[in-house]
């Protein structure tokens, strides 16, 4: 039986763990396990949120291999009796023939996941037919006994690549996606006397904001990293000893408006406290965007590019002050060996 029910625990705490870049092949990856349960094991977390590419779908041309590579990492972390959330990233269904629906659908089949397919938006321009589904949010209740929700993790689906095939861009949330969101954050904030029930976001691509939030900086300036013919390094007051910028962000176009919709409306909203992505495999940082928070998380799985300080991101919610969160990333090679059975 299924439990979707999140509360905090008895001594107000909420731990949260982002699994970012997965890029699980079909065959089973004995690395990637093996950290997955140290991670696991080592945080005791109340909630894992895998945030896209969680396989490669360029590297499975068969829905069975699709279908194996999931069910790889899934039937472990159903093993580990903890929740279970995920979005799509952008190669999640990249040339595989396994739809998002029918990933969705597996995903759904096992008794740890407590996401679903929620809200679905779709495009068809120039041949290209996009899904951006798996949208969807989840209250955290203030205890085990109690029906009052203090907490909401939305989940989005931000897309793989523009839906007209003639823009070069990243995808990004859909304003419908938006419209959606901002439909049930009203809804909770009623609920909640009128007040905005703070918020977390998990998706795979940042928005396009995340070039503002960085500083910009004259060519040569040491650290500095490339984007769009300009260069940046992370913001004053960012500590760099606990913060990577070791790529340029990948967000989706910052030329094109339609991707900037999510995040402003959330600026309006006034719920949101940070959103956390992947994406960008080696970078690691938390900076702040006109009071929300832009968080990247590094890549975990071995099939992709990255560095190494590999490993998982950590969230912490404290009951006591839901203003506020604690996060820091865990190195993969930092984490114990797993206990004997």
């Amino acid at each position: 039986m299924k439990q979707n029910k999140l509360f905090f625990n008895a001594e107000g705490r909420f731990t949260i763990l982002q699994v970012a870049d997965l890029h699980a092949f079909e065959a089973s990856e004995p690395e990637d396990e093996r950290a997955l349960r140290r991670a696991v094991e080592t945080v005791r977390p109340d909630l894992i949120v895998l945030t896209g590419d969680n396989i490669s779908g360029y590297a499975i041309p068969t829905k069975a291999g699709a279908r194996q590579a999931i069910k790889n990492y899934m039937d472990l972390l159903d093993s580990c009796g903890v929740p279970v959330a995920a979005v799509f990233g952008n190669h999640d269904d990249d040339k595989t023939p396994y739809t998002k629906f029918e990933q969705l659908a597996q995903y759904e089949s096992y008794g740890c996941f407590v996401g679903c397919e929620g809200f679905t938006a779709e495009r068809s321009i120039g041949g290209r037919h996009t899904v951006h589904t798996g949208n969807y949010h989840l209250p955290v209740y203030a205890g085990a006994d109690s029906d009052r929700v203090v907490f909401n993790l939305w989940c989005f689906d931000s897309g793989s690549d523009h839906a007209d095939p003639a823009v070069d861009s990243y995808g990004y949330v859909f304003p419908e996606q938006v419209a959606w969101y901002v439909k049930q954050s009203n809804k909770l904030k009623e609920a909640n006397g009128g007040v905005p029930v703070p918020s977390l976001v998990f998706q795979h691509i940042a928005p396009p904001h995340i070039v503002r939030a960085l500083r910009e900086v004259p060519k040569g300036t040491p650290g500095a990293v490339a984007f769009a013919g300009s260069f940046y390094t992370l913001p004053d007051g960012v500590d760099p000893e606990t913060n990577r910028l070791r790529e340029a962000p990948c967000p989706p176009n910052t030329d094109l408006p339609e991707g900037y919709v999510q995040l402003d409306a959330m600026l309006r909203q006034g719920d949101v406290r940070a959103v956390f992505f992947g994406h960008d495999h080696i970078n690691s940082f938390v900076v702040p965007y006109e009071g929300v928070d832009l968080v990247c998380s590094p890549g975990c799985g071995v099939h992709a590019y990255h560095d190494e300080q590999k490993g998982f991101r950590v969230i912490t919610l404290d009951k006591r002050d839901l203003r506020r969160y604690e996060t820091h990333t865990i190195r993969t090679d930092a984490l114990p060996e797993p206990r004997k059975s």
